[in-house]
């Protein structure tokens, strides 16, 4: 992709976020990038190819780190989270298209059912790590992975919200983190307490000194 195809797509992205579907045109992209409408189409063939690029960019976006590389299950989840948390800070466009249908409105059918695939693609992720997690005994009891796949993932769209009207990165990185600790405290099982051996009751042993669990 071309730097000018690049800055169209995002550009797309923006529109198509903050104004919906029904108010992408060639001239509006053009005015956003600075352009004349007829040299949009020396980029790209159509509308709708830009729409096309902007569900590629989508998913480049969302699955650049996917799997990340993490043994333990809920680490690799908890590095997931993270980086999931970032793409969205650094791509604000990005958290209002995941909480709208405007591009799946904008894309029509084939490209939906990629926007669709690709939510599946995240619940199947977070799932699998979580039945991963219950195979090793490490999920907390009660916890169903289908289940708490819907609260790491709702959670994630929280912070979307929140990312909109948090303009400080460290204050969003910060709130990242704290909702991420939250999630692991309730995924995680809790190792057991370790039971200390109660000490024998002392007694007095002859001449009055004190005998503790056995004699003198």
């Amino acid at each position: 992709m071309s730097p000018r195809q690049a800055q169209l797509v995002e550009a797309a992205m923006r529109i198509i976020a903050t104004k919906g579907s029904r108010r992408f045109t060639a001239q509006l992209l053009a005015d956003e990038v600075g352009v004349t409408p007829s040299a949009i189409y020396r980029h790209f063939p159509s509308l709708n190819a830009i729409v096309d690029a902007v569900v590629d960019r989508v998913g480049a976006l969302l699955f650049a780190d996917v799997p990340p590389d993490a043994r333990d299950p809920i680490p690799r989840l908890g590095a997931f989270f993270r980086s999931r948390c970032r793409t969205i800070l650094a791509n604000p466009a990005l958290s209002r298209l995941l909480l709208s249908d405007h591009l799946a409105q904008a894309a029509g059918g084939a490209q939906a059912r990629r926007l669709e695939g690709f939510r599946r693609r995240s619940r199947d992720f977070v799932a699998g790590c979580l039945r991963e997690a219950a195979a090793r005994g490490q999920l907390a009891p009660g916890i169903e992975p289908d289940a708490g796949a819907v609260i790491v993932l709702g959670s994630i769209l929280a912070l979307c919200h929140s990312g909109t009207r948090i303009v400080d990165a460290e204050g969003f990185e910060r709130l990242a983190e704290a909702v991420w600790a939250a999630l692991e405290r309730a995924l995680r099982r809790r190792a057991p307490a370790v039971r200390r051996p109660m000490a024998a009751p002392a007694r007095v042993g002859r001449g009055g000194s004190t005998v503790r669990g056995g004699t003198r």
